[in-house]
């Protein structure tokens, strides 16, 4: 275990795997659930088939918060699973994933139709959000509409602090989709390319 990550998963059949450009910008661009692997070829069952052979991506299997990650290559789509030439040892997955960015976004906490709720930071692990009240159970929904989509994500509340406008609550994910990870990354990667570009 790194002890700056946390756990981390181990490649198994039945993963969700999400796949990335590795140029840098991060947004996903593909999913689909890990196969199997055999020597450096790696099989993710997937419908989908945005790359061209010899793309160069970044596969990331496992759940959010202890995923690992490995460089490949794309070779082929057939029989509905895309074959990808893996490059490098499967690592924890990059923990810029995991930093906290600020925004100012509306959702839903609970169950539909919810509380009104503002994230107030948010990383591919867990988010920050204003509450008016605290909801009674530990254990319920965060839906957001975000510029990469909308999304329901299981959540547990793991803390929280006050604050002059209310009630800060500290959230972390749990159990996520492939369909709500695509959208969370994609919102993540532009909230962490805003804070790059502002640097520049």
């Amino acid at each position: 275990m790194d002890p700056e990550i946390g756990p981390v998963e181990r490649v198994a059949p039945g993963m969700a795997c999400t796949v990335m450009a590795r140029d840098g910008a991060g947004a996903a661009y593909g999913q689909g659930v890990f196969e199997s692997a055999r020597g450096f070829s790696v099989y993710i069952s997937t419908h989908d088939c945005p790359w061209q052979p010899g793309e160069e991506v970044v596969l990331a299997c496992g759940a959010l918060g202890r995923r690992v990650a490995a460089l490949a290559r794309f070779r082929e789509h057939t029989g509905g699973r895309a074959i990808f030439s893996r490059q490098s040892p499967w690592r924890p997955f990059n923990r810029r994933s995991l930093e906290r960015y600020a925004t100012s976004l509306a959702a839903t906490l609970g169950e539909e139709p919810g509380m009104d709720v503002v994230v107030t930071d948010i990383s591919m692990g867990g988010a920050a959000v204003l509450v008016a009240e605290t909801p009674a159970d530990v254990k319920t929904w965060l839906r957001m509409t975000t510029p990469a989509g909308e999304c329901a994500v299981p959540v547990v509340i793991v803390g929280g602090h006050g604050e002059e406008a209310g009630t800060v609550l500290h959230l972390q994910f749990e159990e996520v989709t492939p369909e709500a990870a695509l959208v969370l990354q994609g919102f993540v990667s532009s909230l962490a390319a805003a804070v790059v570009s502002e640097a520049a």
